[in-house]
């Protein structure tokens, strides 16, 4: 199995194209890292790009993941934007590239125009908003209330699925252009078109497990799986990054993910522990181990009897009355036998042929006895089994062709 090349990062391209000296990257990366902003503000407000070079790098970089465009190719135009402050596109084409004829259009751009949820105008504009205030392109979009919160969720959702495999661009665009057109989630428009089966257990994701616990809040979390998208990094490293989480925490969270898939813990409870965890500055064991402790005893269900009693709709006397009525009722009495599979549905019919053949007469208890027990043990109905015991039902009662109506006797 071969491993392809780590991803190239942001302060790669900016010091082979030369927009940037290798000691400025160093100090806005520390800057950065301080105050817990993008690298990209911190470049542009400190004077080291333009915004525009800024754009360009984070471009160049996007088309260097999806394999189509060269580190080199892209370094050769960046320093065409730097040195004659030509526009990206511009400069791509005097470096000699050419655009291929189908380009992959699943970042988070694409997937929105392509699913009609913004026009390239929109975006465009959101573009250089992102570019100038370092905020990642779905927040801009959020913010300019071009996208709802739960699309840009959706389409991020919809953007890991494709680099997971779990679906390809074309389902993503068709499951996206429902979920907008009939407001509900990805996963259920997806489900609903056989692209999608929910998980067979529980799970829970990072995401969701951090902001249950009360860690970060969920626009942070949705920030930082864009941002990852776009660097090609797992979330975790971007929120530790970005100094949102500790790697400790980051450590616990991802063990609370095994506990949950081989059932140590539910997926609500994680968050409990991480926060007990955080609150106290326990470990990771002790958290678990004190969560256990403090968890209170589920309590066994109230029946519906004791709720009944409790309020006062009925006393004991009536439900021993009711009781008492289930036992007399046969119908009744049998259903509940099924329902408490006390009973299989043959052996009540079996049981109910029995009684009416007591109740007319026409067997006596021993041999309503004798009976059910053989159609049981041979799988038959009662009538099989009397006839195949010699006995033939008549009327009322049974008779040999002999000896006329008698009291039933075993004929050999």
């Amino acid at each position: 199995m071969t491993t392809g090349k780590p991803p190239i990062r942001i302060g790669d391209l900016l010091l082979a194209s030369g927009l940037i000296k290798d000691e400025d990257l160093e100090e806005a990366t520390q800057v950065a890292s301080d105050l817990g902003l993008p690298l990209g503000k911190i470049l542009v407000m400190s004077g080291f790009v333009t915004n525009a070079q800024f754009q360009a790098v984070i471009q160049s970089q996007s088309m260097i993941r999806d394999q189509i465009l060269t580190e080199e190719a892209a370094a050769s135009a960046l320093r065409l934007v730097y040195h004659h402050d030509l526009p990206f596109e511009e400069a791509l084409s005097k470096a000699g590239w050419v655009q291929p004829d189908s380009m992959p259009l699943q970042k988070l751009g694409d997937l929105l125009i392509e699913s009609g949820i913004v026009s390239k105008k929109v975006l465009e504009t959101a573009l250089r908003s992102s570019a100038e205030t370092g905020l990642p392109l779905g927040r801009v979009l959020v913010h300019t209330s071009h996208l709802p919160e739960t699309l840009l969720h959706a389409t991020l959702n919809a953007q890991v699925m494709i680099r997971d495999g779990k679906i390809t661009r074309e389902q993503a665009v068709q499951g996206l252009k429902s979920a907008h057109r009939r407001q509900v989630s990805l996963e259920t428009s997806l489900a609903e078109q056989g692209l999608y089966k929910q998980p067979s257990k529980a799970t829970i994701r990072l995401g969701e497990m951090l902001v249950l616990g009360g860690l970060v809040n969920e626009i942070d979390v949705l920030n930082a799986l864009e941002v990852g998208l776009v660097q090609a990094l797992p979330l975790g490293q971007v929120l530790t990054g970005a100094s949102l989480i500790s790697q400790e925490l980051l450590d616990a969270a991802l063990r609370l993910q095994e506990m949950v898939d081989n059932g140590t813990l539910s997926p609500m409870d994680t968050g409990k522990v991480l926060s007990l965890m955080h609150r106290e500055h326990m470990s990771l064991e002790s958290a678990v181990s004190e969560f256990g402790a403090s968890k209170p005893e589920p309590r066994p269900a109230m029946r519906l009897s004791e709720f009944l009693k409790l309020v006062g709709s009925i006393t004991e006397e009536d439900i021993q009355s009711a009781l008492k009525v289930c036992v007399e009722n046969s119908t009744l009495f049998g259903k509940i036998l099924l329902a408490t599979g006390l009973l299989d549905e043959a052996a009540l019919h079996a049981a109910l042929r029995c009684q009416t053949l007591l109740q007319t007469g026409v067997l006596k208890e021993e041999q309503a006895i004798i009976a059910f027990n053989y159609s049981q043990r041979m799988r038959c109905s009662v009538d099989d089994a009397l006839s195949e015991l010699g006995w033939t039902i008549m009327t009322r009662r049974f008779r040999s062709e002999k000896d006329g109506y008698f009291d039933m006797e075993h004929q050999t």
